[in-house]
């Protein structure tokens, strides 16, 4: 793959984790200020989706939507990547609870919010947008391949994209079939044009050499972002916050590395 030249922008930033609900919550320990440690997640409660469609809506999409919509601070109808590594295990549980008893019944709710697509759906309801939308699951690597293609996006379009990642724990039984053990989200909306509010611009390029992922800089998030294919987002956010120009390598597909320059200025 030949690198992305052009620099795309991070215009806006958002988190939710345990401990980290907000970029103003997270801040300290994303500057190393203070030490992460694990707690009871928050019930989110999205503001933005109707009433009848929040209840019909899991915490897995709620996840979702309270990031997008805090990193689409303008609340422009932007076109938008979403990506998760695992999809709605408790909609996946529900079901499969639902056929070993009798009748076997499934709610058309269950059914429509089993699809990998489900949470851009609720988005483009929420924020009344006729954008279109990407869905992606690639695994562990899902949060660089998010990042690639919603990159590729902006750059290919010429226009903003706005960048969901997110993952739910599972609950027994199906948490055995599943390594993530921490919600993690994290959203941003990508330009080509720099803003007052811009918290750096990102160079992509793929690489194949033997180059380890990068860590934490803060080591008490080692722990969370080996909970979370969605955290190994941690060192770019961290990198973003603590107006770092450096260069990161976050897990991709094949044993391959995407390569991410962070340029700040």
């Amino acid at each position: 793959m030949n690198s992305l030249m052009k620099p795309v922008y991070i215009n806006t930033l958002s988190i939710a984790a345990p401990n980290m609900v907000g970029l103003d919550e997270a801040m300290p320990v994303l500057t190393g200020q203070a030490q992460w440690q694990s707690a009871e997640f928050p019930k989110l409660a999205p503001q933005l989706l109707p009433a009848n469609e929040r209840r019909r809506t899991t915490p897995y999409i709620k996840l979702a939507l309270h990031v997008a919509d805090e990193a689409n601070i303008k609340e422009r109808q932007l076109p938008a990547v979403f990506a998760s590594s695992n999809g709605d295990f408790q909609i996946s549980n529900t079901i499969c609870n639902s056929l070993t008893m009798e009748p076997k019944f499934i709610s058309p709710t269950q059914f429509h919010n089993s699809v990998h697509n489900a949470p851009s759906g609720y988005w483009a309801i929420a924020a009344k947008s006729p954008a279109a939308s990407t869905s992606i699951s690639t695994g562990d690597s899902t949060y660089a391949s998010g990042l690639l293609e919603a990159v590729t996006q902006v750059l290919s379009g010429q226009e903003d994209v706005l960048f969901v990642a997110y993952d739910y724990p599972a609950e027994a039984p199906l948490n055995k079939f599943s390594d993530v053990t921490e919600p993690f989200a994290t959203a941003c909306v990508l330009s080509l044009n720099k803003t007052a509010s811009s918290f750096a611009s990102i160079k992509l390029d793929i690489t194949h050499n033997s180059v380890g992922k990068s860590q934490c800089a803060n080591a008490s998030l080692n722990k969370l972002q080996e909970s979370n294919p969605i955290a190994e987002s941690l060192p770019l956010l961290e990198a973003l916050c603590l107006k770092n120009n450096t260069t990161l390598f976050l897990p991709h597909l094949n044993n391959a590395k995407l390569k991410v320059d962070i340029i700040h200025g």
